[in-house]
């Protein structure tokens, strides 16, 4: 018979013929020891599932944690980036007042020479505004006349055989610092050995 016959006979509780029977008839055996199989199968597979699992998790919290790790570094080198850069703005405009603070110191000698009192009131008002603006900003100014000649702070453009040496006896044009760093050197004299 085919299997579909037996299908049948199997259902309807009737007998198959010996010769035709494909699998043997134990009742329900079968079912109990694949049911006994099973869970075993199973609970090893749920056990490597979560094994698989908890690795998995470690390395997405590992991955995660760098993330964040990597984030705070950038955030903190991107402040100081923004903080160099507004520095360097601000010491290139104050750079570009100096002319205007040379010029207007040069009008307040003018002034006195000439005895022009009102003129060079206006003058000494306009240079003390621009001054505390700048000092605002962080514009120093480098000492320089009677200090010990730093090549770190004055440029030397003149030797003289006079004074202590070492020494600087004139300042040509003054030397300025803006948050930190130099941003003029004085012009100055110095006395030599």
């Amino acid at each position: 018979m085919d299997e579909e016959k037996i299908t049948q006979a199997q259902e309807t509780g009737e007998s198959v013929p010996q010769g035709e029977e494909t699998a043997p008839q134990t009742g329900e055996q079968p079912q109990e020891q694949s049911a006994q199989e099973a869970p075993a199968a199973t609970e090893d597979e749920w056990r490597a599932a979560l094994e698989q699992a908890v690795k998995d998790r470690d390395a997405y919290l590992a991955m995660a944690q760098r993330a964040q790790a990597d984030f705070q570094n950038f955030k903190r080198r991107n402040q100081q980036v923004r903080a160099d850069a507004y520095d360097d703005g601000v010491r290139e405009a104050l750079t570009a007042l100096l002319p205007t603070i040379d010029n207007l110191e040069r009008a307040v000698q003018a002034a006195q020479q000439q005895g022009e009192g009102g003129l060079l009131d206006g003058v000494k008002m306009t240079l003390k505004l621009l001054m505390e603006a700048a000092g605002k900003l962080g514009l120093e100014e480098v000492p320089a006349l009677g200090e010990k000649f730093d090549p770190e702070l004055h440029n030397a453009v003149m030797r003289a055989e006079e004074g202590e040496p070492g020494t600087v006896l004139e300042v040509f044009e003054k030397g300025y610092r803006a948050r930190g760093r130099i941003i003029r050197y004085a012009m100055v004299k110095v006395a030599v050995e």
